[in-house]
């Protein structure tokens, strides 16, 4: 009998141990699969955010390299109609929505970004002041200004043509 009585207990330690092992195991894995998919999905978020946020400044970069462009091309064309001799006035108010193109475009930048809007901002109210005046250095004031703008956009080189690479367009860091 004590031989029974030994054989049921170790049977019920057993099954006891083995129900306490399976309800362990099943809270664990419980535990994971809940956590996991929280966690998965704060992953997921702070990845899209991310994407988003650099989306966002290489569109605000884009909008600046293109407002410069612009602004560009129109002192090139301002610059060709001084030469003929247009009006000092039309040519200030055009110099004025040219600033205040770029200060749209540069209106969310950050600190050192708009220090290059400072930068060209000074030169174009310069070279206002200039043409006001009747100075003769205003068309160099334009072409200085034209390189200001300039100076920021680069178009990769092939270096074995020497010709552009499409679609390589940078901003310098200067």
């Amino acid at each position: 009998m004590e031989q029974k009585n030994t054989n049921s207990t170790m049977i019920i330690i057993v099954t006891v141990v083995a129900i306490l092992a399976l309800i362990i195991g099943w809270a664990a894995f419980n535990r994971s699969g809940q956590d996991l998919i929280p966690t998965v999905a704060e992953e997921v978020e702070e990845g899209a955010e991310e994407v988003a946020a650099e989306a966002e400044e290489i569109a605000d970069e884009t909008a600046r390299a293109a407002a410069r462009a612009e602004a560009r091309a129109e002192l090139l064309a301002l610059e060709a109609r001084l030469e003929a001799e247009e009006e000092v006035e039309d040519a200030a108010q055009e110099l004025r929505e040219i600033e205040n193109d770029l200060e749209r475009a540069y209106m969310n930048a950050s600190v050192e970004v708009k220090q290059e809007y400072y930068e060209i901002r000074t030169e174009i109210q310069n070279l206002e002041q200039s043409l006001r005046d009747g100075t003769g250095n205003v068309l160099e004031l334009i072409a200085g200004a034209i390189l200001l703008l300039e100076n920021d956009v680069r178009v990769d080189t092939d270096p074995d043509t020497d010709s552009e690479i499409d679609g390589n367009i940078e901003l310098n860091a200067d």
